[in-house]
């Protein structure tokens, strides 16, 4: 198995949501806990009419805000289906766009004031992988840009083994990416049950939060656990920045 396998699962996921007639299969614009804490980050930052680069970005919920905040927005995600869905949702935003790349593998030939992970860097379950999304946004921001992790999962008693590869990952964990599993997404304020294959994430400790992000020679600035939220039961946002500060 590789990763394009695995990543390519999101695609998936999303045709099977929106068939099953759901608008927003993540975030949506007008979650106010995102509002919220994005509004506060942009404020505390002075990231007003600057650059902000959000990877994994799904339907572009997060471009929306930001844009109404006054900042100039760029999302990256790996499935074409949800990046033509942020295309659609940005189109009356100017100082927003879009598009597909495969943020392991592909770097960015811009640079950034900021950037933004919503509950993505927990869906690379390999270190190598890790490793490698954290260098490419490294290259990417300018000395001292801040890098806000929304929602990532946690586990206190997360397993710390360095996984090599996918085939790894599946021999630990049994976990599976393709057989449908139960779930649900709100249409006009209820539940809506749905067969859809069940992508599973990569839980870490705070400490191993810790030790992969400053090898990547960011500077940890806060790890906080986070309150129970119909998308994440257990995780924690992580505000990092790069070096540079004078």
């Amino acid at each position: 198995m590789n990763n394009e396998n695995y990543y390519m699962a999101y695609e998936t996921r999303y045709q099977k949501a929106y068939e099953a007639g759901a608008e927003f299969w993540g975030h949506d614009p007008d979650d106010k806990e995102l509002i919220d804490v994005l509004t506060d980050w942009v404020n505390n930052n002075n990231l007003k009419g600057k650059r902000i680069i959000e990877f994994a970005c799904g339907e572009g919920a997060s471009g929306v805000i930001f844009s109404k905040l006054g900042c100039i927005y760029h999302g990256v995600d790996i499935s074409p289906t949800v990046v033509n869905k942020a295309k659609n949702l940005l189109k009356d935003y100017p100082n927003a766009k879009v598009k597909q790349l495969n943020m392991v593998s592909q770097k960015l030939d811009e640079t950034y004031d900021a950037a933004l992970d919503v509950m993505g860097f927990h869906m690379l379950v390999t270190d190598p992988d890790r490793e490698n999304y954290l260098k490419n946004v490294f290259s990417c921001l300018k000395n001292c840009a801040p890098m806000f992790f929304f929602r990532e999962l946690y586990d206190e008693d997360a397993d710390e083994t360095y996984i090599n590869s996918f085939d790894e990952w599946l021999s630990v964990t049994n976990n599976d990416y393709t057989v449908p599993r139960k779930m649900y997404f709100k249409k006009d304020d209820q539940d809506v049950e749905i067969q859809i294959p069940y992508v599973p994430g990569r839980s870490k400790t705070k400490d191993g939060y810790m030790r992969e992000i400053t090898n990547a020679e960011f500077i940890v600035d806060s790890i906080v656990e986070m309150p129970e939220s119909r998308k994440v039961i257990k995780s924690v946002s992580i505000h990092v920045h790069k070096y540079g500060c004078t």
